[in-house]
């Protein structure tokens, strides 16, 4: 028995177990499974009696924490061998905890993805449904924080849907390098035996084995990745909570009492403070992507712990503190007041339509564009030396600066609903596109539903047949089963 120094046994290998015995068992129990399965297809005595015992453990409380035993591997292999030690040596033929651990790894990430998918699906639909009621709702848009031009709420939620939609996208795309098997890698030079890794990679819905034994226990490309496209994810709903935040601080936008909070002191606040938790948790979720990156950055490739154990806790952060921010999103958008008065108010009160008036310049035959920015140029410096806001334009102020349009021309090009009606270019925000457009995003999301839903079915086909006692048949690729 291995006498471990205190420091080392409080810092390291009890806060291993620990976070192993709470989040990774289930994989444990499934990747060993699946090796004492293909061994025993393979002919090696005690291998059935290995998953048999495998099957009854998993359900059975998991010893807690023993600083005599080294990890949760050592102390599963000691029950085993308690138990039958014929069945013990059986699985241990070709086995590493190298590739188990990186097999793990797999399986969890695989896990968490799918539940990533699914949340930001489910915040999606909340997107498009508020986009649904909201297709005539005028607002204005800022660029360089300054106000832009009008358009609608339900075309910034579609935009911010249109990124979503391509996160999931990513987050499938990631899974494919994801979901690829590193059982029979061993210690990282294979084996001498003859196991089969196909079946094995069968066994537990992945897609294939890797192909070099090498790569198998030493990659860490795609916890990086998944790092990345997380960090992409969070970066974009951030930009919303910022948006979010400033129309709620001018009430154009409320929360939901629930999701609001008031003040010991000031009676009249209603803090909205489910979206600055939202944020603060997409903060935390990128800072811990960039540990995932920063443990497999500058360290050999090969089996070590930097990119192994020691990055499951940062990525188990990074998948929970956004899980609960995108859960957060969902609630506050379900039913969110629309002060759509007040918002009207500001797009008719501003400037965000004149761009209209120096398209209907052009369109007009008054010159070209460039000639009708700069009479409208004129025409607003004009305004703002009298103290006279666009709101009170008069004939005669566009004569003044050279602009002779019929009177109901310049007036329907000043209203903020004129000018978005107008837009009806592709992806634009009148009305009639954006509902064309949310026809699309809904079948869209309904494709990534299928997706999502397929292979989650594949991957629980394939851990019930891996832990069902009476189970004597492979799961193939297309089982299904929830």
């Amino acid at each position: 028995m291995s006498v471990w120094h205190d420091t080392y046994l409080q810092t390291v290998l009890r806060p291993d177990y620990d976070y192993a015995r709470a989040h990774l068992l289930p994989h444990l129990f499934d990747a060993l499974s699946a090796h004492a399965w293909m061994l025993d297809q393979q002919g090696v005595t005690g291998a059935a009696k290995a998953l048999e015992l495998l099957r009854e453990l998993r359900h059975e409380p998991f010893p807690a924490y023993d600083p005599s035993i080294e990890d949760v591997f050592f102390t599963l292999d000691l029950r085993l061998g308690q138990a039958d030690a014929q069945a013990a040596g059986a699985l241990r033929t070709a086995l590493s905890r190298n590739d188990l651990d990186m097999t793990i790894y797999r399986l969890s990430a695989r896990s968490r993805l799918m539940r990533a998918v699914v949340r930001l699906i489910t915040l999606r639909l909340t997107l498009l449904d508020l986009a649904t009621r909201e297709r005539e709702t005028l607002i204005v848009a800022y660029t360089h924080h300054q106000p832009a031009q009008p358009t609608t709420l339900a075309h910034y939620l579609c935009g911010l849907e249109n990124v979503l939609a391509r996160d999931v996208e990513r987050l499938f795309s990631a899974l494919t390098r994801l979901n690829l098997c590193p059982m029979g890698a061993v210690a990282l030079g294979g084996t001498s035996f003859p196991i089969d890794r196909d079946l094995t990679a069968e066994l537990l819905a992945f897609d294939r084995p890797i192909e070099n034994t090498y790569d198998a226990v030493s990659t860490s490309d795609w916890q990086v990745e998944i790092a990345g496209t997380i960090t992409t994810a969070a970066t974009t709903l951030s930009r919303a909570v910022h948006d979010l935040l400033f129309w709620a601080s001018r009430g154009l936008l409320t929360l939901a009492d629930g999701l609001v909070q008031g003040s010991s002191v000031m009676p009249q606040k209603r803090n909205p403070v489910a979206l600055e938790h939202a944020r603060t948790k997409l903060s935390k979720a990128i800072g811990a992507s960039g540990a995932v990156v920063l443990s497999a950055h500058n360290v050999p490739f090969g089996d070590i712990n930097d990119p192994g154990p020691d990055m499951q806790p940062p990525l188990h952060t990074m998948w929970q503190e956004f899980g609960e921010a995108v859960d957060l999103l969902t609630v506050t958008l379900l039913s969110p007041g629309i002060n759509r008065k007040k918002w009207r108010e500001e797009a008719e009160g501003g400037e965000a339509a004149i761009t209209e008036l120096a398209d209907a310049l052009a369109q007009h035959d008054q010159g070209g564009f460039r000639e009708a920015h700069a009479a409208v140029k004129a025409l607003l410096l004009r305004l703002h030396q009298a103290g006279r806001k666009l709101s009170e334009v008069t004939g005669d102020d566009l004569t003044a600066v050279g602009v002779n349009l019929p009177e109901a021309v310049w007036r329907s090009a000043l209203d903020p609903a004129n000018f978005v009606a107008r837009r009806t270019t592709y992806g634009g925000p009148a009305p009639e596109t954006i509902s064309q457009h949310l026809t699309f995003a809904r079948q869209r999301l309904e494709a990534d539903s299928q997706q999502h839903e397929a292979a989650t079915a594949r991957f629980a086909a394939a851990r019930a047949a891996l832990a069902d006692v009476h189970s004597d048949s492979v799961p193939t690729a297309t089982s299904s089963a929830d």
